[in-house]
């Protein structure tokens, strides 16, 4: 009788078998690894696209700011010119008498000194009331930087420098980019100074840059200060250069590998301008 032969499963068998196993392992590795860089690539597009949409919004607010700028300076023309005017009628009908009483006719004489009387006290009265009003406007801002500097708002090196003729480099975007700013490094809690007399313009909350302060500081100058918590100061205020306008916040997550910052931008009529130029 023929015997049936028993299947042996030899060395090239138990090879075949491993190298299998070891591409399904292969396989399975490639394959999460694609799904993770994909999940990396679609996170990251995602944060790049909320700083370009950040980017924007922090644009048209400079646009609004600077419209709204322009507005209130043809305003404070108009208004200037409608008092000049007014006060040009007035000294129009006060010399009417004016004249009368230099030459008077001989039924008039008698009241000469009475229209000169009238006439000098009008004169009196007149500056008194210009200058109440003047008195009543804001104190006049004006800032040159040829002749002054600005104060350095906390003390710390200079995390990511402002540069808009060429990318540099943002390690929590990973990624180059043009920086209108420079990004000071800071610790929480740190006192964060004002950088020159000025008025407080607004107070807002920014994606990038968190509270962000933003001052006219006069002659077409403005001073933003981003990354800041607790705000010693209000919308309006005029404040003095060194004095304490707020603290420096939790860096924002477009910011979590620079850590704790202070945002410092500078503007000349709603352009960005490196602030070190006007640093000591």
């Amino acid at each position: 009788m023929t015997g049936k032969k028993k299947r042996q499963t030899g060395p090239t068998g138990r090879r075949m078998a491993t190298v299998a196993l070891s591409l399904c392992l292969l396989a399975g590795v490639t394959m999460f690894g694609m799904y993770t860089v994909g999940k990396t690539e679609e996170q990251q597009k995602k944060l790049e696209q909320e700083m370009a949409d950040a980017e924007n919004a922090a644009k048209a607010r400079e646009q609004e700011l600077a419209a709204a700028r322009e507005q209130k300076a043809a305003q404070a023309e108009e208004e200037r010119q409608a008092a000049s005017g007014s006060a040009s009628r007035d000294r129009t009908d006060e010399e009417v008498p004016a004249e009368t009483a230099e030459a008077p006719t001989e039924d008039t004489a008698s009241d000469s000194p009475e229209l000169e009387s009238e006439y000098a006290e009008m004169n009196v009265d007149e500056p008194v009331i210009i200058e109440a009003n003047a008195g009543a406007e804001a104190p006049p801002l004006s800032f040159s930087a040829e002749t002054g500097k600005l104060l350095w708002p906390i003390a710390g090196n200079i995390l990511v420098d402002y540069s808009m003729d060429k990318t540099v480099y943002f390690p929590t975007l990973d990624q180059y980019k043009y920086n209108p700013a420079i990004i000071i490094e800071g610790s929480v809690d740190q006192s964060v100074l004002s950088a020159a007399v000025g008025k407080v313009t607004s107070i807002e909350n920014r994606d990038e840059t968190g509270t962000t302060i933003t001052m006219d500081i006069g002659s077409g100058y403005e001073v933003i200060y981003g990354q800041i918590k607790e705000p010693a100061v209000q919308q309006g205020d005029y404040v003095q250069a060194g004095e304490l306008i707020g603290y420096v916040a939790e860096p924002t997550r477009f910011y979590s590998k620079e850590g704790s910052n202070l945002y410092f931008q500078v503007l000349k009529d709603g352009e960005s301008i490196n602030p070190k130029e006007l640093l000591p």
